[in-house]
């Protein structure tokens, strides 16, 4: 949805009040009152389908009709690695949650190391509670949303946990433990899932806080060849950045549509904060042995940059993976359109179910 769309909705959006006082004096008969009322409310619509379609226009949340009715499926778009260089607590309580979702645990608790009170939602898969299984352990994918937004939009608009359910269904994913911690730690603020020196510290809480929690409280695999990171947004810059910080924690990580530098201006106006949280600074400095799958679309102009950034950075033992959807824009519908690919790649990637 382009130019085309924006200049001609602000035409008509001039043109309604000009032909309404054109109009309103003429308008006679028992139904003036009736059409006088219906060109003001047309007026209305037409002013707001300017904002619309201008706040559409910049963050494209929607990049064409068939993206915002439903189109952008992603299963025909394959996964391409590319070589290098190349463009393109036994102390917390978990408790269950079934209006969310039948198998939603969810805790509030202190992180250790970091000292954020924060929530966190964990969703087990089909079978872990059976007796069969009381000795199974899980890989696990940790969530992270973009902002603003929070871990329950995992289980809502964008399908986390049903995705996964039906590529298991399909035998395209093995189990995984999901687990969706509250990443906006101080409301009204975009962290970015960065450690600020005086505070809060969220990649802390989000890498050593929140998996510690869960591998007290569940049959969850605690080797880093066990846990994997995926994020939509603001949420899958963070994924691809905590990866190549801490591979002591994570083999691979899903960046949805995210950016590859801090958007954050507390962050970008600190040099060397900046450059501890840049994707782009990070890989010219580190070659951690994970695995990033960078997922986009062609029409998303934000998030093709982002990769195409990234991509030449790339070097072993670092291994990056294409998932480039040609049409979508930035929004939910893509994003579910990637997981069934996306879980498919984390099941390549990390360790399968397996006794304790």
């Amino acid at each position: 949805m382009g130019w085309p769309l924006l200049i001609a909705v602000v035409l008509f959006a001039v043109a309604g009040p000009v032909a309404c006082l054109y109009l309103w004096n003429r308008v006679k008969g028992r139904l003036a009152v009736a059409v006088r009322l219906f060109m003001v409310v047309m007026c209305q619509v037409f002013a707001l389908t300017v904002g619309g379609v201008a706040v559409n226009h910049y963050f494209e949340f929607y990049a064409s009709w068939s993206d915002l009715f439903g189109g952008g499926k992603g299963e025909d778009t394959p996964i391409e690695q590319v070589g290098p260089g190349a463009v393109g607590d036994g102390h917390v309580r978990f408790h269950h949650t079934p209006k969310l979702d039948p198998d939603v645990y969810t805790a509030t608790l202190t992180g250790e190391r970091s000292g954020i009170r924060s929530r966190i939602l964990v969703w087990v898969p089909p079978g872990y509670n059976a007796p069969a299984n009381a000795h199974q352990t899980y890989p696990v994918v940790e969530l992270l949303p973009g902002y603003p937004g929070t871990p329950s939009t995992w289980f809502h608009a964008v399908h986390g946990a049903g995705a996964l359910k039906e590529a298991m269904a399909s035998g395209h994913s093995h189990p995984f433990i999901l687990v969706a911690p509250v990443t906006t730690v101080v409301h009204g603020r975009d962290t970015e899932c960065v450690d600020f020196p005086k505070g809060p510290r969220v990649e802390t809480w989000l890498t050593d806080d929140v998996r510690q929690a869960v591998t007290k409280a569940f049959r969850a695999q605690p080797d880093r060849g066990a846990w994997g990171l995926m994020g939509f947004s603001t949420g899958g810059y963070c994924a691809a950045k905590m990866a190549i910080r801490r591979p002591d924690l994570f083999s691979a990580a899903v960046t949805m549509q995210g950016d590859a530098v801090p958007q954050t201006p507390e962050v970008r106006r600190d040099r060397a904060l900046n450059a501890q949280n840049s994707v782009l600074d990070l890989l010219r400095t580190h070659r951690p042995p994970v695995g990033l799958l960078l997922a986009g679309t062609r029409q998303d102009r934000h998030s093709d940059d982002a990769i195409n950034q990234i991509m030449p950075l790339i070097r072993p033992p670092t291994a990056a993976f294409l998932f480039v959807l040609p049409s979508g824009g930035h929004n939910a519908s893509v994003w579910n359109s990637m997981l069934p690919k996306a879980y498919a790649w984390l099941s390549g990637r990390l360790s399968a179910p397996r006794p304790s």
